[in-house]
């Protein structure tokens, strides 16, 4: 293989992961090539940076993904705590009548 086919089935490589990064339709695999992708000592730099730039993109995005996750969740507890709160109550205690005005 001379060095342009070298370099071109390397950046296939790195385009494909992305691509499939960038869909969100990847797996530990895809992750796990772009990384082995980003080491410095065994391929190009130019190669290895990009590489290594959506790595880090990736993990943002998952940790965002996984906050964001989270604050549904709370969120989703919170409402149900306020339904439940809310429900127990008397129409006299909320300041309503039974007609639900004020």
């Amino acid at each position: 293989m001379d060095f342009a086919s070298y370099y071109l089935e390397l950046f296939e490589m790195l385009n494909q992961a992305c691509r499939k990064i960038a869909s969100g339709h990847y797996d530990q695999k895809d992750a796990e090539r772009l990384f082995e992708l980003a080491k410095r000592e065994r391929y190009p730099s130019l190669l290895s940076d990009l590489a290594e730039a959506f790595g880090m993109m990736m993990v943002k995005v998952e940790a965002r993904e996984f906050s964001l996750k989270q604050a549904l969740e709370d969120l989703e507890t919170t409402k149900q705590e306020l339904e439940r709160r809310l429900g127990c109550e008397t129409p006299a205690a909320t300041g309503q009548d039974s007609a639900g005005s004020f």
